[in-house]
């Protein structure tokens, strides 16, 4: 069973800081299994030293910690003092009005359209080092709700469009709902992933019908769900029976609506002949292939005959966006990508609250939602009442983007400035840990959310789907040729000098005193949650190695290496 805990260590507080050092190999076994420690309750203090810069590690820096691992890509120390130095509603303030790190510009001057290389390494270097990491974090999981991936055969050869879908997410990360669904749906990206671009009215005589997957998507996936819900995500139950949202009538109405939208610069409407710059524009109506016959859609919203077709989406839209179930529905998938994947009632219900309502009468602010998510009372504590059942298994490009920002990685001497894994370039990532940025196999993403632990379980790990063996091994493998083999201390040699390295001096300046060394990767890996059995199996590995210079870089080798390859390890807490 996957670990689904919150633990901590004692409260006492450890100061920090130390010198660099140099490097030698070393020895590193696998850690046994793990079992959860103290539960704490972290109070709302602040404990850096103004002078030195030197971080105490308590129950307000564990909490600091645990915060960005939801907000960000992952801590660094530094971004720990800064949390802690300027506070929660600064925080918030400075990343909702960070310069948004875009990926088009980079895409479009280094790639051919085709060759998927540029994309990935834009995305790598803004979610490492950019300023907008809430931004970042919450684009990423808006692109595991409104899926596009490039494994489509059109939308492989054209990374231009991907690269524009994907800046879209993160423009709109903490705009209104409304007006992101309204971009999704007229994306060209969006348009040929799910089939929608170039439908037409219905045409008996050439078996022409309105395609219907977009309309089905839309609501499934993007907004309602099947069944209705109340406000705190429970379904709404007839006798012990589901109650649909819509039927199958109701997505070939929708269906419907979505006719008669095509490529911007398309000449016809059947062309074949595609620039690649209708990727990246908005899709345009066209009246001849609209159906402008009379529409009834969800809750017995009619929609006139004789509309255009901007006006038939726009009450569309506006329909989907006003049921009820949109504010449970999107609350609970974005504190899933966030926070937890086994949300209360009630965490759901004070989220999807402030999804209807700001508290200035507005609904669907996802600034407001994304502080309503992080700040919750369940996401802050560490002693709420079953912690067996709180965290998520955490998403593979998010635990390795943790390492290296956390080891303030830095690319490699001929990389050209550019990220590069280990084992296999980036956009290939898929093949070793089963994720890749905008590379799902389906518009189901990477993993289903309501997918169980194990069959016998109630309790859901989306990400659990693509934790297999095989998976685990590699990622294993990689994290030990990452400390040994590619380190900012490391002589190359013939190894590959494009392959991003991390710096070890922070780890090993501590590891003279190996309580400092394994208190500190308690604080900045796994925000104060580090099992007691894992704390004792990497004392006893990392204990008899020597303290002097290059004994401590070795200590600092082998107990990264057994945190990152814990099971504990693959757990937020």
């Amino acid at each position: 069973m996957v670990l689904l805990s919150i633990a901590a260590c004692s409260d006492s507080g450890v100061q920090l800081s130390g010198a660099d050092t140099q490097p030698v190999s070393g020895v590193a076994p696998n850690e046994n299994s793990s079992t959860p420690g103290t539960n704490v309750t972290t109070p709302p203090a602040t404990n850096v030293s103004a002078t030195t810069g030197s971080l105490t590690i308590d129950a307000a820096a564990r909490d600091a910690s645990r915060f960005l691992m939801q907000a960000t890509f992952g801590p660094r120390e530094s971004d720990i003092q800064e949390y802690l130095r300027i506070g929660t509603d600064a925080w918030f303030e400075q990343q909702f009005n960070a310069p948004v790190s875009r990926t088009y510009a980079y895409t479009r001057a280094n790639s051919n359209g085709s060759n998927r290389e540029a994309r990935h390494e834009i995305w790598w270097n803004n979610v490492l080092d950019g300023s907008d990491q809430l931004r970042q974090r919450i684009a990423f999981a808006l692109s595991q709700i409104f899926v596009v991936s490039d494994v489509d055969r059109v939308l492989a050869n054209r990374q231009f469009g991907m690269a524009d879908y994907y800046d879209m997410l993160a423009e709109n990360a903490f705009g209104n709902y409304r007006e992101l669904l309204e971009q999704v749906t007229l994306h060209p990206a969006m348009g040929v992933y799910l089939t929608h671009i170039r439908s037409e009215k219905a045409n008996p005589a050439l078996n022409i019908r309105p395609d219907e997957n977009y309309a089905r998507e839309v609501l499934q996936l993007f907004s309602t769900g099947l069944n209705l819900l109340q406000l705190n995500g429970e379904l709404v139950l007839q006798g012990n029976t589901p109650v649909p949202v819509y039927t199958q009538t109701d997505v070939e109405e929708f269906a419907r609506v979505f006719t008669g939208w095509n490529y911007a610069t398309a000449t016809r409407f059947d062309s074949v002949s595609i620039a690649v710059s209708d990727f990246e524009t908005p899709m345009v109506p066209v009246d001849e292939f609209h159906d402008f016959g009379e529409k009834r859609l969800l809750n017995g919203m009619v929609l006139p005959a004789g509309q255009s077709p901007r006006q038939d989406l726009e009450m569309a839209l506006d329909n989907i966006f006003n049921h009820p179930n949109v504010g449970p529905f999107f609350s609970r998938l974005m504190i899933q990508r966030l926070v937890t994947s086994n949300p209360s009632p009630d965490y759901i219900s004070r989220v999807a609250s402030v999804f209807n309502d700001n508290g200035a009468g507005q609904r669907g602010d996802l600034q407001a939602l994304v502080r309503a998510i992080l700040t919750d009372s369940e996401a802050r504590t560490l002693s709420i009442a079953d912690t067996e059942n709180f965290g998520k298994v955490r998403e593979p490009v998010i635990r390795l983007a943790h390492v290296w920002r956390a080891l303030n990685a830095v690319p490699g001497p001929q990389s050209g400035g550019v990220h590069r894994h280990a084992d296999l370039s980036l956009e290939r990532l898929d093949e070793l840990t089963g994720q890749a940025v905008m590379r799902s196999p389906s518009v189901f993403n990477f993993y289903q959310p309501d997918t169980p632990i194990s069959p016998s379980d109630t309790l859901v790990a989306p990400e659990i789907q693509i934790t297999t063996e095989v998976n685990s091994a590699r990622v294993h493998t990689n994290f030990h040729h990452q400390l040994y083999r590619f380190t900012t201390d490391t002589d190359l040699g013939t190894d590959n000098p494009r392959v991003t390295l991390v710096n070890l001096d922070r780890p090993a300046s501590l590891a003279a005193d190996t309580s400092d060394l394994i208190d500190w990767l308690d604080l900045v890996f796994f925000a104060g949650a580090m099992p007691d059995s894992l704390r004792a199996n990497i004392t006893s590995v990392i204990r008899p190695l020597s303290s002097n210079t290059s004994g401590r870089f070795a200590r600092a080798q082998d107990a990264l290496f057994l945190a990152f390859s814990s099971p504990s390890f693959s757990v937020q807490r």
